[in-house]
């Protein structure tokens, strides 16, 4: 098989499963695409590191071949360790802005609320309700309830998970 081919196929088994993919890496180590390799980085599917971006610390190098590559999931994760743990808020800014120009849902809700934050209240807010005219996002398209929020919601989930991670953040203080 061309090694273009080999290298395709590994890069989508990292795009769908971060477990798949080092298990491929671990047991096929003569294929040799490590994520340093722009074409397996660019995709490589990061959801632990969105989920607790603190995680991200101890992998520096996965991180940086990812940046490098422009890997839309490390430069939420990137964005939210620069914003709230390093109080770098003007690159944190930069790398959730760049997430969520690249379609990243929660880089896309959190950059919303942080130019809320800021003082950018329309942008955010634009941003914010923009997400709801993604397919399947809003339970409630044209029922007349704009206003409702349920268990369901995209709004909710996303409003749940950031607490959740901020909370991890708010555990390094303690």
């Amino acid at each position: 098989m061309p090694e273009d081919m080999r290298l395709l196929i590994v890069s989508k088994v990292g795009q769908n499963s971060h477990v798949d993919y080092f298990n491929t890496v671990l047991t096929c180590r003569s294929l040799s695409f490590r994520p340093d390799n722009p074409s397996v980085a660019k995709d490589l599917n990061l959801s632990p590191f969105v989920k607790k971006p603190l995680l991200s610390n101890q992998y520096e190098s996965l991180m940086d071949a990812c940046l490098k590559a422009d890997n839309t999931d490390a430069h939420f994760v990137k964005g939210m360790i620069q914003f709230f743990q390093s109080q770098n808020q003007v690159l944190g800014l930069h790398h959730i802005h760049i997430a969520s120009k690249s379609g990243h849902l929660q880089g896309r809700y959190i950059f919303g609320v942080l130019l809320m934050a800021i003082g950018e209240t329309d942008k955010g807010i634009k941003i914010i309700n923009n997400l709801t005219e993604e397919k399947e996002l809003n339970c409630h398209p044209g029922d007349g309830t704009a206003n409702t929020v349920c268990s369901k919601c995209f709004h909710f989930f996303l409003l749940t998970d950031f607490y959740t991670m901020m909370m991890g953040f708010n555990n390094l203080l303690d």
